[in-house]
């Protein structure tokens, strides 16, 4: 009788320290529940949808614990009254300090829509993008949005994000700038700052580019989330090769 009980209290300890047990091999996921379906080893699978012929599409995920406020940043291409940065010179500018002296010609590729804004060109109130109308979009956790685009009005694009309050005037995040596939070459010492080709693109027509917000903490301080964003595609081949 005595080894039936000793029996019976070394099961009921086991099943009080069965959930310890599982809750330490098991921890809580610390990666978010949605990523691009070209995210690398952080995938989880999870598909990003494509969009139409003819158009781009800008997926934003918040997969944050809190709420997130985001802006789109958005150039069509097209701008021939684009300065050169100050202090760069170029074949066509004689006076390179462009801050003194405007660049009197403009950029290669304005005509068909090629110019690439590089990152504090891009980053300026006049490329916000209203999202449903809204220069500030507040996202809720787990809740996202699927933007498209007429090809021919978008090349250059970047997101900014942060905590609510803090957008536009001080983005905790600002990925970009990403750019519409098309792979045309522009003339040597007419471009970006300091190149002479073009800077990688990153969406063909008809398909989607994603950003996924998270929190570099995992929920682990509320109020305090550290975001980051994490990047993928729709498209599997990439980019087409150069025209």
């Amino acid at each position: 009788m005595s080894g039936r009980r000793h029996l019976i209290a070394a099961v009921l300890g086991c099943a009080a320290a069965l959930p310890i047990i599982i809750g330490a091999s098991c921890p809580p996921p610390t990666t978010p529940f949605y990523l691009a379906v070209t995210s690398s080893n952080l995938d989880v699978g999870a598909q990003v949808p494509s969009c139409v012929p003819g158009r781009v599409c800008i997926s934003v995920v918040n997969t944050a614990y809190v709420d997130v406020e985001v802006s789109l940043y958005v150039h069509d291409g097209f701008d021939p009254l684009i300065q050169y940065p100050a202090g760069v010179a170029f074949a066509c500018c004689p006076n390179p300090d462009t801050a003194v002296a405007p660049c009197p010609c403009p950029r290669s590729g304005y005509q068909v829509g090629e110019i690439q804004l590089n990152r504090p060109e891009l980053f300026s109130a006049v490329n916000l993008e209203p999202i449903q109308g809204f220069n500030v979009r507040l996202l809720q956790p787990r809740e996202s949005l699927l933007l498209q685009f007429q090809e021919g009005d978008i090349k250059s694009f970047g997101l900014a994000a942060a905590m609510p309050g803090l957008l536009p005037a001080a983005p905790e995040v600002r990925d970009g700038p990403r750019y519409r596939c098309t792979m045309v070459p522009i003339p040597a010492g007419v471009g970006l700052p300091g190149s002479q080709a073009r800077a990688q693109e990153d969406v063909p027509s008809g398909e989607t580019f994603q950003f996924v917000v998270y929190d570099q903490s995992g929920g682990a301080l509320p109020g305090l989330a550290q975001l980051a964003t994490r990047t993928g595609t729709s498209a599997a081949g990439g980019c087409p090769p150069m025209q």
